[in-house]
């Protein structure tokens, strides 16, 4: 199936020309000069009695600069360590970023001209992906691993990626890689949930209220959520908007799918394609196509789902998630992910969301001081995790999915020819089972990182222990990777900024209680139907694309 342009993967940038190039030696022997004062004679050509040199690939020189968000130095200095230790004619440089501000430190870096980082994390960052910004990978796919002595793909797990290679075509390219997986799961005190006499994780939406409900009576805070602009738009509460709103939302593929005169249908794929919502993978990118257009003529038309205002099931989904943030620590909206994480390894929140990498990072964190603020760190607890809890009601079309996707969003800044070879012989590098084994052992070693996930990587052998434990998260389906009124439209218009920001003003005047539902409703409509155009522009479409949304739309500077 060929892959589609979306905001966070495939988007605009051609890279040309082979940047593997080897340098060569001349085969011929150099003619010897006559004696002095002696008329000089053409040599005659003889052959060769030797064997010619291999030609040889020069010496990788030149830096690379690392600054990924939130991400462990020690690990990634080991990482560079490994690498230098093969080409010493190489300086990498980690200077790493806190997760605030990463977006917009990285936009600076741009707006100043050619950023001096080469090595970043950019699935916050459209505008750059449409500026072409950053190196299209798909045109190594083909190139030879010198690390492996194979083709890179073949290194690359590439189902587990979400990657259909056979299908790719002109229109589609390749400007992150993702080689691990996440899947967002609730993570909670066993010993708090025991105390108030709870010993069984909820399974349901409305067992999660009642559990948070005792245990705010006890003295504890229920849920510890960061209620700021970020974590609302990118980060835990923003999650939690996307997943809820996909169980109500979940005929969304009926609106955006290809039709049979789309430029995007295939009909290997699409032919046989039938809407079940009791299937959690029945509108993934493999089992259907999407048309963007028809996404945007949706908004446009406040087509089934894509409207807000008035729509009951945007009503229902909306009010469950006000009584779930009543249950969010004092100062809401002003906390961050760091502290809502510190009340929850202190024992002071009953759950969080986290991924399976909390299996390993808890232990390190407790005894952090740090991050407990406490001196030697704080008493462990026992604890556990457990699946998204499914709403339900009349609204509810199916159980709820989560965020269940590969990760990294991994990025090099498109630059010169020779400074491209360079970076991508380190990706080959980080991806070949020789440098994730430096970057797994780091991991393992270090106080400050835990592998989220399965990496999506061939011939990678993860310990026995962390194997296991990786195979007991159950898969329940995943929301994310597709344009469904959930993703695309549920916290401002399909990642507008400005959308988003007035979005972040509303829906945090909307949990404070300072409007009702249907004053949220009215307003986010009129948000929505003032960015349309703007968000529209900023990917370089117009309003008469959506005339005809079978038509690929014209290429525009």
């Amino acid at each position: 199936m060929r892959l589609k342009k979306s905001i966070s993967l495939l988007l605009i940038l051609t890279l040309s020309g082979s940047l593997l190039a080897a340098c060569t030696k001349s085969g011929g022997d150099a003619a010897e000069q006559p004696p002095a004062e002696q008329p000089t004679q053409k040599a005659e050509p003889q052959p060769s009695t030797e064997t010619p040199a291999p030609a040889e690939t020069p010496e990788l020189e030149g830096t690379i600069r690392i600054s990924l968000p939130n991400a462990s130095a020690g690990v990634w200095n080991a990482v560079a360590q490994g690498y230098m230790a093969r080409h010493p004619k190489v300086n990498v440089i980690v200077d790493n970023k806190p997760l605030e501000g990463y977006r917009e430190w990285l936009t600076a870096q741009f707006a100043a001209g050619t950023p001096d980082v080469d090595f970043v994390v950019s699935n916050e960052v459209a505008s750059l992906h449409e500026s072409q910004k950053f190196v299209d990978m798909y045109p190594f796919f083909e190139k030879e691993n010198p690390y492996t002595g194979k083709k890179w793909k073949e290194s690359l797990d590439l189902d587990a990626m979400g990657i259909n290679y056979s299908g790719i075509g002109a229109d589609d390219h390749l400007y992150m890689l993702n080689f691990e997986s996440v899947q967002i799961v609730w993570l909670y005190n066993k010993e708090i949930f025991n105390a108030v006499g709870i010993s069984d994780a909820p399974k349901t939406f409305n067992e999660l209220i009642a559990a948070f409900e005792k245990i705010k009576a006890a003295g504890y805070t229920p849920l510890a959520l960061a209620g700021n602009s970020n974590s609302m738009w990118s980060g835990e509460a923003g999650w939690l908007v996307r997943i809820y709103a996909d169980q109500y939302m979940r005929d969304s593929i009926n609106v955006i799918r290809s039709q049979p005169d789309d430029y995007t249908y295939l009909p290997e794929v699409d032919d046989s394609w039938s809407f079940d919502p009791n299937d959690p993978y029945n509108d993934s990118n493999s089992k259907v196509t999407k048309n963007d257009l028809r996404v945007w003529k949706a908004i446009q038309d406040k087509a089934g789902p894509f409207q807000v205002a008035g729509n009951p099931k945007w009503s229902a989904f909306m009010e469950n998630l006000k009584t779930l943030f009543q249950f969010t620590p004092d100062g809401f909206f002003g906390v961050n992910a760091e502290q809502a994480y510190s009340l929850f390894l202190t024992g002071k929140a009953a759950t969080m969301l986290s991924t399976p990498g909390a299996f390993w990072q808890l232990p390190k964190d407790f005894a952090s001081e740090e991050k407990t603020g406490a001196q030697g760190g704080v008493k462990p607890f026992e604890y556990g995790f457990f699946n998204m809890p499914s709403m339900e009601g009349p609204e509810v079309m199916a159980p709820a999915r989560t965020i269940h996707i590969p990760i990294g969003f991994y990025s090099f800044v498109a630059k010169d020819a020779k400074q491209t070879e360079l970076d991508m012989d380190f990706m080959m590098y980080l991806t070949s089972p020789e440098g994730y084994k430096v970057y797994l052992t780091a991991i393992q070693n270090s106080d400050d990182a835990a592998l989220a996930g399965s990496p999506a990587l061939k011939d990678i052998e993860l310990p026995d222990e962390m194997a296991a434990a990786f195979a007991n998260f159950e898969p329940i389906g995943n929301t994310e990777g597709f344009p469904s009124a959930a993703n695309s439209l549920a916290r401002g218009v399909w990642d507008h900024q400005p959308s988003v920001q007035d979005w972040v003003g509303l829906v945090q005047r909307y949990f404070g209680g300072q409007v009702t539902t249907e004053q949220y409703l009215n307003e986010y409509q009129a948000i929505v139907d003032k960015y349309l155009e703007p968000a529209l522009k900023e990917r370089k479409l117009e309003r008469s694309d959506l005339e005809h949304p079978e038509r690929r739309p014209p290429e525009r500077s």
